[in-house]
């Protein structure tokens, strides 16, 4: 009944797709990377040190700032405020997931009759919630990268929304995606904004589980993720690293990690 007396532990079919999925992950985007040039994006001044002094200049620098660590930012992307988006299948521009860096100059294949550049937008009243627009935005990232591969995620296309949302954390943002998966509703309906909320593909345990996973491949300490949660989950994520530990298929993503 209580939302704060959940427990992040997941069914075992569930941590097995998640599992499948990070596995997935690593195989088809950038092992190397992930291994080597992948941070925990943290809410803090260090990954977010600008200041800016509107809404779009805000949604253009956070996305700058995801897509820099996602090391897709040589990609040709747009950012649009909502007002002038229109929903639409995105080019193929032969982009590479699977090889990401600042290094990388995209192959731009033609399209007849479509503009060469990935269209992203942004709630503008998430402006007000820096987590859930970060976490957005790399949700959004992590979907262009999954279209450009043209992969079937584990499960199948019904999955692609969820699956993005773990390639995601796989980016390094699972810290905001887990603080943002998840929004209490309170008892002022007053001061309650659904506009202002991630509309998340995972529950709030999944992302947990998938967080924990990306900082067990990348032994980053328990505690250190903890004090950037929200303090609710702190016994969840113990048990989400608990549930991992035991995981007949962690010894293996460990192996590749390494």
């Amino acid at each position: 009944m209580w939302h704060w007396f959940s427990r992040a532990a997941v069914s075992s079919e569930t941590a097995d797709w998640l599992v499948e999925c990070v596995s997935w992950a690593m195989q088809n985007f950038d092992l190397e990377r992930f291994r080597q040039n992948t941070p925990l994006v943290l809410p803090t001044n260090d990954f977010f040190p600008k200041q800016v002094d509107s809404q779009h200049a805000m949604a253009e620098y956070i996305f700058g700032r995801v897509v820099h660590f996602g090391g897709i930012e040589s990609w040709p992307w747009r950012v649009v405020p909502p007002e002038q988006f229109y929903p639409a299948p995105p080019p193929l521009l032969g982009l590479n997931p699977a090889v990401r860096g600042e290094g990388e100059t995209p192959i731009l294949l033609p399209v007849v009759g479509q503009p060469a550049e990935l269209i992203v937008t942004y709630a503008p009243d998430q402006i007000a919630k820096p987590q859930d627009l970060v976490a957005s935005m790399a949700h959004a990232a992590a979907q262009h990268m999954l279209w450009q591969s043209q992969l079937a995620p584990p499960g199948g296309q019904e999955l692609f929304l969820q699956a993005a949302e773990v390639l995601a954390v796989f980016m390094g943002f699972g810290v905001m995606v887990t603080n943002s998966a998840y929004a209490f509703r309170g008892s002022c309906a007053k001061c309650y904004n659904p506009r202002a909320n991630r509309q998340a593909s995972l529950s709030e345990s999944e992302c947990l589980y998938a967080l924990a996973l990306f900082c067990d491949l990348q032994r980053i300490p328990r505690r250190k993720v903890a004090k950037h949660l929200k303090s609710y989950l702190h016994p969840a994520l113990k048990s989400a690293y608990k549930q991992i530990e035991k995981h007949p298929s962690t010894p293996y993503l460990r192996e590749l990690a390494a």
